[in-house]
């Protein structure tokens, strides 16, 4: 085992920068380096690391089983980033050790995976295993930055066996939003850029492209990241009031879209680690648009000023 040195860190870091600013929560499904550390000899905790071999072996959280979080997706013919099949997420997580007994702990070794990670527990949550997984807040440049205990070791374990996964509610198709987008009890939101929302603009201010589904409200999935700190989520009372000015009610059912179905996968993670009712429209704009079915033309944002 050894503990990261300050020069280390900061190479790993050079993406993302030394910062200070972490979330302080104990509860949901966001854990910290601090609670994460204390419970390293726990053995039912099966930890992720979701990112790249190569630093995994040169680096790594004491006991991290390395898996690529792109193979929790896959690609038909029409649609990018679709769900695996049971079977599939069966046969992945007993590659890594997991049984019906484990506490799943997932990390990212770069921000630029955090949204990948997030996807990744939006399948587990498909596959009935999201009340006993976690994600650790700032992942692997979190654990770095606090100089938290590392090794280059890999730990041996044996093949888990989940037995028979069952699929839960998650995810909803293209004809079923059709129907309910307008219904009370249902929020629709878009965690796209503004300028993908609203529309962008070309030099002489003209829309060249843009537009969202009908009726949806828009919130960046960057808004649940911390500007100072691009590897951290931010805090639960913070997300609240982000949530809440978006529109989004926790009496509802918050429906989350993007593109393809990745970004939306991070907000779809927060709404429930706060206890928020949500679904996922997987097919996202990518298959909205392919479907011919209604979209708000481009219209720019009066509020902005660009």
């Amino acid at each position: 085992m050894k503990v990261v040195g300050i020069g280390v860190l900061c190479v790993v870091l050079l993406l993302s920068g030394c910062a200070t600013d972490h979330y302080d929560g104990e509860s949901g499904i966001l854990i910290t380096d601090s609670w994460l550390s204390d419970h390293l000899s726990d053995q039912s905790l099966v930890i992720l690391h979701l990112g790249s071999q190569q630093l995994y072996d040169s680096i790594h959280i004491p006991g991290a089983r390395f898996i690529d979080p792109n193979i929790f997706t896959v690609s038909t013919q029409d649609l990018r980033n679709e769900l695996p099949s049971i079977d599939s997420i069966n046969a992945l997580l007993a590659s890594v050790g997991v049984t019906v007994n484990s506490k799943i702990v997932l990390y990212y070794d770069h921000e630029k995976l955090l949204t990948r990670t997030a996807r990744v527990y939006v399948t587990l949550d498909y596959a009935g295993l999201g009340d006993r997984t976690y994600v650790l807040n700032g992942g692997l440049p979190g654990w770095l930055e606090k100089e938290r205990e590392t090794t280059d070791q890999v730990s041996e374990f044996i093949e888990g066996d989940l037995q028979s996964l069952k699929p839960h509610e998650v995810i909803i198709t293209a004809s079923e939003l059709d129907v309910i987008r307008w219904f009370p009890q249902y929020t629709l939101m878009d965690v796209r850029s503004d300028e993908e929302y609203y529309g962008e603009i070309d030099s002489t201010g003209q829309v060249i492209s843009g537009g969202h589904i009908e009726g949806a409200y828009a919130m960046s999935y960057e808004t649940a990241i911390s500007e100072n700190s691009p590897y951290m989520l931010i805090g639960d009372d913070e997300l609240r009031a982000e949530f809440a000015n978006a529109g989004m009610d926790p009496a509802r059912t918050t429906i989350l879209y993007c593109r393809s179905g990745i970004r939306a996968s991070l907000i779809y993670l927060m709404a429930k680690h706060l206890g928020y009712a949500v679904l996922l429209y997987d097919g996202s704009m990518e298959e909205w648009e392919k479907l011919g079915l209604p979209l708000t033309t481009p219209a720019i944002d009066p509020g902005r000023n660009d």
